[in-house]
C-alpha cells in the first residue's frame, strides 16, 4: 500500500468514541446549574454539537468564546475542554500544528487541577494527531497514558476509544495480530455499552486489517457490517468514511467501476460537511481511475481539484499550482496521442505476424494438452493433501477465535484478589467443559456487604458463553444501574433485562440461566438469598447435616408461568458454611459403572470434609471429580463456591 493511502487510512479511521456523551444528558445537567460556570459549559456543548455536525468554523467560534469566559472565572476544567474542542476542529481541518498547540494547553491545565478523566481524554486526542502524522511511537505513548487513566477511572467509553486507536497504529505498523486484539477488545466494550457508532468504527477498522492482509472477502464483510450500523444512525461523517472504505477496497481489487461509484457518493457527503481531507483523497483516487480509463478531460478535472484542495490545506499559492496543472495536462495529452499512434502501429505489425503465430500456438496447445493429461494422473493425491491442509487451517482458525473469546470471558470474572479480599475463607471450583463456558461466578462488593452468585446459562461452549455475557451484564445493571441489593428484586430485574434483550431478535429466544444468589452482611453475618432452579446448602458449625434451601422452580428468562422471585433471610454464626453450585458436578458420568455422581454423593463428599480448610475442600472435590470422570468426556460446565464464616 502506498504512503499516501496509508496516511489517509489513519486519518479516516481516527474516531473519538467516548468523547461525546449524550448531548441531551449534558444539556439537562446544565439546565440545573445556577452558578457562574453555566455559560462556559453551555458554550462547550454547543461547540461539540457543531463539530459533530461538520460546522467547523462556528464550532471554533463557540469554543474560543468558552475559553475566554472560563479563563476570566478561573474555571480550569471548562477552559481545558474549550481548548480540546478547538484542537478537534483543527484536527478535522487537517491543521495539526494548531491542533497540538491547543491540546498541550488543555494538558497543562488538567495537570494543574489533577483532572485524571480530562487528562485521559486529552492524551487520547494527542495520540490521534501523532497517528495522523505517522509518528507511531509518540502515538502509542499517548494512547497508553490515556488507557491507563481511563481504566483507573472505569471510563468504559474512553477505554473502547483508546483500544480502537491503538489498533489503528498497530495496523499501520503491520502488526496485524495486535491490531485485531485491540479492535475486538473495543467491540466487546462497545457491545456492553450498546455504542453502535463505536462498534461500526471497529468493524470498519477490522475490515481494513483484513484488506491489508489480502483477505478481501473478510474485509468486505466487516465493511458491510460497519455500513449497516452507520446507515441506521445516518451520521454524514461516518457514512462518508464507509463509502471511502468501499472505494479503497474495490480499487485495490482493480474494480474501477465500483470504486468510482462509491468514491463519488462519498465525495458528495464530504462536500456537504466540508471534510477537506476526505475531498482531497477522493479527487486523487478519481484522477487515477480516470487515467486508467483514458478519460483525459476527466483526469484533468479531478487532478485540478485534488491540487486545489491540497494547496488549500498546505496554504500554498493556487495560481502557481494551476499553471503546473495546465502544463501537466498538455504534456499528458501529447503523451497520450503519441501512445495511441504507437498502439496503432503495433496492431498493424501484429496482423502481419498473425499467420506465423497461429502455427506456433497450435504446437504450444498440443504440448499443453499433454502436460494437462500428465497433471490429471497426479490430481487425486494433490487434492487429498490440499483438503487436509484446508481442514487443519480452518480448525486452527476456529480454535484461535474460541481461545480469544476465553480471554474476553475470563476478563469479566472476578479476580482471585477480589474474592479473597471479601471472602477470605472460601474456594471457587471452576472447570468449564470446553474452552469457554456457560457457567460463571459473579461477585459485587458493597462496603461491608457483598453479593455473590453461581450462574448456569443455557448450553455450554460458545453458545453458552454468549448467553453468559448477556446474563452477566444484566446482573451488573440490576445492581449498579438500578441500585438493588435484595436478592429477589435483583433476580426479578435481571429477568426483565434479559427478556428485553432477547425480544430484539426476530426469532423467539427462550434461553436464560439458573442461579443461586446471596447477599451477605460481613459484619452481622445476616444472609439473604434467592434462587432460580439452583438451591443453597448451609452447614451449621461443621455439623454433619446439610440444610438445603429450595429455589424457585423457574429460570431467569422467558417462562410461561413466571412468578416474582422471593428472598429468604438466615442468621449465620461463626464457622457456618454455605455452598452454591451449578448442576455440572452432580451430572458427570463415570465411576466403575459409568453412572452420574448425583446430588446425594456430592452432599456426602461435602459433609465428609467439614474438618478440612476451604482450600483442602476445593482440592478434594476437584480430585474426586477428575478420578470419577477418568477418560470419559466432561458433560457440562462445573462451578462451585464454598464460603466459611
Amino acid at each position: 500500500m502506498n504512503k499516501a493511502l496509508l496516511f489517509f487510512i489513519i486519518f479516516l479511521f481516527s474516531i473519538r468514541t467516548g468523547q461525546t456523551q449524550s448531548i441531551d444528558s449534558k444539556l439537562k445537567i446544565i439546565s440545573q446549574k445556577k452558578d457562574s460556570k453555566n455559560k462556559v459549559h453551555k458554550l462547550n456543548i454547543e461547540s461539540e454539537l457543531l463539530w459533530n455536525a461538520g460546522k467547523y468554523d462556528l464550532s471554533k467560534a463557540y469554543a474560543i468564546e468558552a475559553q475566554i469566559a472560563a479563563h476570566k472565572i478561573k474555571d480550569y476544567e471548562g477552559e481545558a475542554m474549550a481548548y480540546n474542542n478547538i484542537g478537534i476542529v483543527y484536527d478535522y481541518l487537517g491543521i495539526y500544528s494548531e491542533s497540538l498547540k491547543n491540546y498541550f494547553k488543555a494538558l497543562k491545565l488538567q495537570k494543574k487541577i489533577k483532572d485524571e478523566k480530562g487528562l485521559g481524554y486529552t492524551y487520547n486526542n494527542i495520540g490521534l494527531i501523532y497517528s495522523n502524522q505517522l509518528n507511531f511511537k509518540k502515538a502509542i505513548e499517548n494512547y497508553q497514558s490515556a488507557l491507563y487513566l481511563r481504566k483507573k477511572n472505569n471510563e468504559k467509553e474512553g477505554i473502547s476509544s483508546t483500544y480502537n486507536n491503538l489498533g489503528i497504529v498497530y495496523m499501520n505498523q503491520k502488526k496485524y495480530d495486535k491490531a485485531l486484539d485491540n479492535y475486538f477488545a473495543s467491540v466487546m466494550m462497545d457491545s456492553i455499552l450498546h455504542d453502535e457508532r463505536g462498534i461500526a468504527a471497529s468493524f470498519s477498522n477490522i475490515g481494513q486489517v483484513y484488506l491489508e492482509m489480502g483477505d478481501f472477502d473478510k474485509a468486505l464483510s466487516y465493511c458491510n457490517k460497519a455500513f449497516a450500523l452507520r446507515k441506521e444512525r445516518n451520521d454524514p461523517y461516518d457514512l462518508a468514511n464507509s463509502y471511502l472504505n468501499f472505494g479503497s477496497l474495490y480499487l485495490m481489487q482493480n474494480n474501477y467501476v465500483e470504486a468510482k461509484k462509491h468514491f463519488l457518493i462519498g465525495l458528495n457527503i464530504a462536500k456537504e460537511i466540508g471534510a477537506k481531507e476526505s475531498i482531497k483523497y477522493i479527487y486523487q483516487k478519481l484522477y487515477g481511475i480516470a487515467e486508467h480509463d483514458k478519460e483525459v478531460a476527466k483526469a484533468y478535472e479531478y487532478y485540478k481539484y485534488y491540487i486545489l484542495y491540497k494547496d488549500s490545506m498546505m496554504n500554498e499559492a493556487n495560481i502557481q499550482q494551476q499553471a503546473q496543472i495546465e502544463i501537466k495536462f498538455k504534456y499528458d495529452q501529447e503523451k497520450a496521442e503519441e501512445k495511441l499512434k504507437q498502439e496503432k502501429q503495433k496492431i498493424q505489425d501484429n496482423q502481419e505476424k498473425k499467420q506465423q503465430q497461429y502455427i506456433l500456438w497450435t504446437l504450444i496447445l498440443v504440448i499443453i494438452l499433454i502436460l494437462v493429461f500428465l497433471w490429471f494422473l497426479n490430481k487425486n493425491r494433490k487434492i487429498e493433501k490440499a483438503q487436509k491442509n484446508l481442514i487443519e487451517e480452518k480448525n486452527k482458525e476456529i480454535l484461535d477465535s474460541i481461545t480469544y473469546a476465553k480471554r474476553i470471558q475470563t476478563a469479566i470474572l472476578p479476580t482471585e484478589k477480589l474474592v479473597k479480599e471479601y471472602l477470605n475463607n472460601s474456594f471457587i471450583l471452576y472447570q468449564p467443559k470446553d474452552i469457554v463456558a456457560g457457567d460463571f461466578y459473579w461477585i459485587e462488593p458493597m462496603g461491608n456487604q457483598i453479593i455473590f452468585a453461581v450462574a448456569d446459562c443455557t448450553g455450554h461452549g460458545v453458545p453458552g458463553a454468549m448467553i453468559s455475557v448477556i446474563c452477566h451484564n444484566a446482573l451488573n445493571r440490576s445492581v449498579r444501574e438500578f441500585n438493588l441489593k435484595n436478592p429477589g428484586e435483583i433476580l426479578n430485574k435481571t429477568r426483565e433485562i434479559i427478556i428485553h434483550e432477547f425480544q430484539k431478535s426476530q426469532d423467539e429466544v427462550k434461553d436464560g440461566m439458573d442461579i443461586s444468589l446471596c447477599h451477605l452482611d460481613l459484619t452481622t453475618r445476616e444472609l439473604k438469598w434467592s434462587g432460580a432452579n439452583s438451591p443453597l446448602w448451609i452447614i451449621k458449625n461443621e455439623s454433619l447435616e446439610i440444610i438445603e434451601i429450595k429455589p424457585s422452580k423457574q429460570p431467569i428468562g422467558q417462562f410461561e408461568h413466571s412468578l416474582p422471585f422471593e428472598t429468604s433471610s438466615y442468621q449465620l454464626e461463626e464457622k457456618d458454611s454455605i455452598y452454591l453450585f451449578s448442576d455440572g458436578y452432580a451430572d458427570q458420568f463415570g465411576g466403575e459403572f459409568g453412572k452420574k455422581i448425583k446430588t446425594k454423593r456430592l452432599k456426602e463428599l461435602i459433609i465428609s470434609m467439614q474438618n478440612q480448610t476451604m482450600y483442602e475442600q476445593k482440592n478434594a472435590l476437584e480430585l474426586f471429580f477428575n478420578q470419577w470422570k477418568s477418560n470419559l468426556e466432561q458433560v457440562d460446565d462445573v462451578c462451585i463456591i464454598g464460603v466459611k464464616l
